[in-house]
């Protein structure tokens, strides 16, 4: 079998085995608490239904310059919006994770932010800096785009496989299997994203190896959801931990001590004249009348 017809075949299924984890994710009752990765789900199943039927236009009379350019635009807009839902997806999963630190998991949010931040003013670099693409700078912020989600969610992956059994957590825990999920695609994107600037054809070699990471990614997805998730252990830490003592720090950065308002000893002294004048006053009153 050729690369090409792989991955044709793996494009025809992708919508039914996106829709198969969104189906299984529903079924887990997870929607309440990853509210971020049932949009991310919904979000892939549209879009890849969309762009099958653009690659397949052709076969209904559409133009295939046409049909082809909108697949193109359809993907990166996709791509961006999937990137945006998947960084509230990681900040979901960070949540649940680190549950028994807040004062961590609020300071982990903030860095997260500010990483977004930063890998959106890479991208746009892309269209300000000169590039070797002859103008076309939606595919070289697309690239760097890429690079950089794709170095977060390996960031986020690596600490799951390090900290998981700390927090309470196994590697059969469905946040795990959502990283590695991730983890796969981000490993691929970061690898293909440096193959974007040679403008490789739709039937490339890593156009095939991508997508069946992708399937990967989704088979993981399905198995994650469907088993039963075992039920997290208590954390517990010395109190001479470190990482209670960062928990700790953290949760007092950004919060402002309460200050007690004292009046200053001139004030003081003012209203001690104030009631020795009194005294001779109601003195004096109480000596004439007699």
């Amino acid at each position: 079998m050729t690369s090409f017809t792989l991955m044709h075949a793996l494009i025809i299924a992708e919508p039914f085995l996106s829709g198969i984890v969104l189906w299984a994710f529903l079924r887990a009752g997870d929607q309440k608490r990853f509210p971020a990765m049932g949009a991310y789900l919904s979000l892939r199943v549209i879009s890849v239904s969309v762009l099958c039927l653009l690659l397949h236009a052709h076969h209904f009379g559409v133009d295939p310059h046409d049909s082809w350019a909108a697949y193109f635009y359809t993907y990166v807009f996709s791509y961006v919006t999937g990137a945006v839902a998947i960084f509230f997806v990681i900040q979901e999963m960070f949540k649940h994770l680190m549950a028994p630190l807040p004062g961590l998991s609020r300071l982990g949010l903030v860095a997260f932010r500010w990483a977004a931040a930063i890998s959106i003013l890479v991208a746009m670099t892309s269209v300000v800096l000169p590039t070797g693409l002859k103008g076309d700078w939606m595919v070289a912020a697309t690239s760097d785009f890429m690079r950089c989600m794709s170095i977060m969610e390996l960031c986020i992956l690596a600490f799951l496989a390090f900290s998981i059994h700390s927090l309470g957590l196994s590697f059969r825990s469905r946040v795990f299997g959502v990283g590695l999920g991730f983890g796969l695609i981000a490993s691929m994107d970061f690898i293909s994203s440096a193959f974007v600037l040679g403008h490789p054809t739709l039937a490339s070699t890593v156009n095939a190896i991508s997508q069946v990471t992708v399937t990967l990614a989704l088979l993981t997805w399905t198995s994650y959801f469907l088993q039963a998730e075992p039920e997290r252990k208590p954390v517990t830490l010395p109190v001479s931990s470190s990482l209670l003592r960062w928990n700790e720090i953290a949760t007092a950065l950004g919060h402002s001590t309460p200050h007690v308002a004292l009046g200053s000893s001139s004030d003081f002294f003012l209203q001690d004249v104030e009631k020795v004048v009194d005294k001779i006053l109601t003195k004096n009153s109480v000596n004439s009348v007699g």
